[in-house]
C-alpha cells in the first residue's frame, strides 16, 4: 500500500465495482449459505483468497528455483529419515 500523509493504515477505502448478474449472485450465494454476512464480507473474503494464492505462487516460484539449481528444499528436515525409530511389529 502507498503510504498516504494523513492515512491511518486501519482505515478502509471505499471503492465502487460494477459486477454482472452472476457475480452479484455468487456473493450473494455466499451470504445465504452463511459463508460471509455481507456482500462486502464477501468481497472481503475473496481478497483474502486472492492475497493467499499470491503468496502460493510467490514461494512455489522460490520451491521451483531452488530445486532447478538443485539445492535442498528444506535443508533443516535433511538426515530426518535416517533417525533411529522403532521396528513395526
Amino acid at each position: 500500500m502507498v503510504d498516504k500523509p494523513g492515512y491511518d493504515a486501519s482505515m478502509t477505502i471505499q471503492i465502487a465495482v460494477r459486477l454482472d448478474d452472476a457475480e452479484v449472485e455468487a456473493l450473494d450465494t455466499e451470504v445465504v449459505q452463511g459463508r460471509a454476512s455481507n456482500r462486502s464480507d464477501a468481497v472481503r473474503r475473496s481478497i483474502a483468497h486472492l492475497r493467499r494464492e499470491q503468496r502460493y505462487r510467490g514461494e512455489e516460484a522460490v520451491l521451483i528455483e531452488l530445486a532447478r539449481r538443485g539445492e535442498p528444499l528444506y535443508p533443516d528436515l535433511d538426515g530426518i529419515l535416517d533417525l533411529p525409530h522403532p521396528t513395526l511389529d
